[in-house]
């Protein structure tokens, strides 16, 4: 997540799906995977908040966002503090650059401490959700220039393994159907007992949220997902299957 994309049409997807999970008892912590603006025009999708047929959404959080982003304040933190997403904790630091000054095992170190005060920030809740630019990747965080972009598997099962239930940003991109249904099976692999549930945004890009679940709570999500296409919201939301 960047700064620039706040408030964008995926925005207000993924913040619609976090309010109506929030408000069905499930509470919720945000790992921004926050990074440093960059100069592209990512994010640039705000038409939207000029039509008002996407009101019926969720009409306080599509004025909420208009209001921000015609004050210019395109920041999670500010959209932190005014509640929008009920009883949610937090976590904001930007994951750590990767600096040309560092070494390889320096930039572990860095990457891991970072993930370590995520994890404290976050517990607590029965969700964590985590917003990185890029999506999911197999394995440890490497020290690699993208590194940051990534939440890496290893992150996530650490979430899981202590209980809690997860659900991550991720996108079909350039893959093929093949590489897209490997890819949304990457958790199977590092939380075998995990159940994967999927459900899918569709304008602008396509932007997918793949959920990591604890077998006991397979019907609780599976029930929520339901009513949650039952809504307005079924017009641009589609459950994303998983074999």
């Amino acid at each position: 997540m960047k700064n620039q994309y706040f408030g964008d049409i995926g925005d207000y997807g993924k913040y619609g799906l976090l309010r109506f999970l929030a408000g069905h008892e499930v509470t919720v912590a945000v790992n921004w995977y926050l990074t440093e603006k960059d100069q592209t025009n990512d994010g640039n999708k705000r038409e939207y908040l000029t039509k008002e047929e996407n009101l019926k959404y969720d009409p306080v959080l599509f004025d909420v966002l208009k209001k921000m982003c015609a004050q210019n304040k395109k920041d999670v933190h500010e959209f932190a503090a005014l509640g929008m997403i009920p009883g949610a904790k937090y976590y904001d630091r930007i994951v750590e650059p990767v600096l040309s000054t560092l070494t390889f095992s320096e930039k572990r170190s860095a990457r891991n401490q970072w993930h370590q005060e995520a994890l404290a920030a976050c517990d607590g809740c029965d969700l964590v959700f985590l917003d990185p630019d890029n999506g999911l990747k197999a394995g440890n965080p490497t020290a690699k220039k993208d590194a940051m972009k990534f939440v890496y598997s290893t992150e996530a099962a650490d979430y899981y393994e202590r209980g809690q239930d997860v659900v991550y940003y991720c996108h079909k991109g350039r893959r093929t159907d093949v590489q897209w249904e490997k890819a949304k099976h990457i958790m199977k692999e590092q939380c075998p007992s995990a159940v994967l549930m999927g459900i899918t945004f569709h304008r602008g890009t396509q932007r997918s949220y793949i959920f990591v679940i604890h077998p006991e709570r397979e019907k609780l999500y599976s029930d929520l997902i339901k009513v949650f296409l039952e809504t307005p919201w079924n017009e641009i939301f589609t459950k994303e299957p998983i074999s």
